[in-house]
């Protein structure tokens, strides 16, 4: 761990995850369940928590319920401290108005007294949406040696859509030239993209939220007038693993790479540990006749099938049987005797049925949203229940909540979505 000035951590971690559709309804994607055990942002945190930063404040807003219950005052992190410690910070009612957050730099904009009260002499500006290990203190202490009003912390772009990050240009001597979205970029670029970490110098950022014009985005309003400003930013390029889990596909794909028999990402390392909050289960169980191959398995589990690459959170029954293939199925999900289930995910405490079938067919991208459903992936939401003997083809949607009375036949063909009919009391 690097000895580091007083630093201030803001987690961006408030926004609303379109991309993740059943996924993301209840929750934002920084409270989204990963790797059997962990929520996403709990990587952020722990990440600050072995850097030495111990003032963090995690900015929230939509559906924020999930997670202010994961992270509560902080404990599994050791941040439950008087003396700085983690703060949630959501929009509130005012003497004469209740604002909420427009964007990330209004987010910033609203708490600017807790950040001009944190005395920091530097803040760093991260989103909790994102899979990665590191040290922060490096990088701050490079930001401080250029004397660089902001770093930003850039990484390879991770897969095949640039359109989704924002891509940086660099002299050889890290002095940011260019930084725009990567819009008309070709897929498999080889680019460097925006990290989505942000080291400010303390100074020049408060001046900016003081500024009553300023625009609600932090990379439009505040970021890119520094840099045409003339502003010494810098580039900071990361070293190791990191994925953006905004969206579908790449949910499904950071889970998998933990799967790998050299994983990229290393959670069973002992000087740095991913915490998180721990249930208390009992251990997992593979029953007799079960198969277990290449994948994680939660404690809690029951595992009386075939399980083959997957991620198991705990609380998962697959009965005798059952074959659950190249999916991630979350806490308390129960796969019935006799049903299949293939590159699906499968959110909390849904049911498939005996027999039923979850990755049927031939592939067909989705009807509504086919850029982000076109890979052969099918996503139940929370609390579904596919009906026995139902058939679910590839690239559908099974919205949070779908009883087996919303199902109007059992085949239902690739790329469609099934939802839950409205329910009176």
């Amino acid at each position: 761990m690097t000895v580091i000035p007083p630093i201030l951590v803001l987690v961006l971690a408030g926004g609303k995850s379109a991309r993740l559709h059943a996924l993301g309804r209840m929750r934002t994607a920084s409270a989204l369940p990963f790797g059997g055990k962990y929520r996403v942002i709990d990587f952020t945190l722990s990440n600050c928590v072995h850097s030495g930063l111990t003032r963090v404040g995690v900015l929230t807003q939509y559906a924020p319920q999930s997670l202010q219950t994961h992270i509560g005052i902080g404990r599994a992190w050791d941040l439950d401290r008087r003396d700085g410690g983690i703060r949630l910070l959501q929009p509130y009612v005012r003497q004469r108005e209740t604002n909420w957050y427009r964007g990330t730099a209004d987010a910033l904009v609203q708490n600017r007294n807790i950040i001009q009260d944190a005395q920091a002499r530097h803040i760093i500006v991260v989103s909790g949406d994102i899979v990665y290990k590191t040290d922060f203190g490096p990088f701050i202490q490079r930001h401080e040696s250029r004397g660089a009003a902001l770093s930003i912390v850039t990484t390879p772009c991770p897969d095949n859509e640039p359109e989704r990050y924002g891509i940086v240009l660099a002299s050889s001597g890290g002095r940011i030239r260019a930084f725009h979205d990567g819009r008309g970029a070709k897929p498999g670029a080889r680019v460097q993209v925006s990290a989505s970490i942000y080291v400010f110098r303390a100074r020049d950022l408060i001046e900016r939220l003081l500024d009553p014009s300023l625009g609600p985005d932090l990379v439009e309003d505040v970021v890119l007038p520094m840099i045409r400003e003339g502003l010494p930013v810098y580039a900071d390029p990361l070293d190791g693993y990191w994925r953006d889990i905004g969206t579908i596909d790449a949910y499904y794909g950071a889970n998998m790479d933990l799967l790998a028999p050299f994983p990229p990402l290393n959670l069973n390392d002992p000087d740095w540990l991913i915490y998180t909050p721990s249930e208390d289960r009992a251990p997992s169980v593979a029953g007799h006749g079960s198969d277990v191959t290449s994948s994680l398995v939660a404690h809690g589990s029951r595992i009386e099938g075939t399980v083959r690459r997957c991620v198991i959170f705990p609380g998962v029954h697959v009965g005798a049987g059952a074959v659950v293939e190249d999916s991630i199925v979350m806490h308390d999900t129960r796969v019935l005797p006799g049903a299949r289930v293939e590159r699906a995910i499968l959110d909390k405490e849904v049911r498939v049925g005996e027999g039923a079938s979850v990755g049927a067919g031939e592939p067909a991208p989705h009807r509504e949203h086919p850029h982000d459903l076109a890979s052969g992936l099918i996503v139940v939401g929370k609390g579904a229940e596919i009906p026995s003997g139902a058939r679910i083809g590839r690239n559908s949607i099974v919205e949070i909540g779908v009883r087996e009375s919303d199902f109007d036949q059992d085949e239902i063909p690739s790329g469609s979505t099934v939802r839950a009919a409205r329910r009176f009391a």
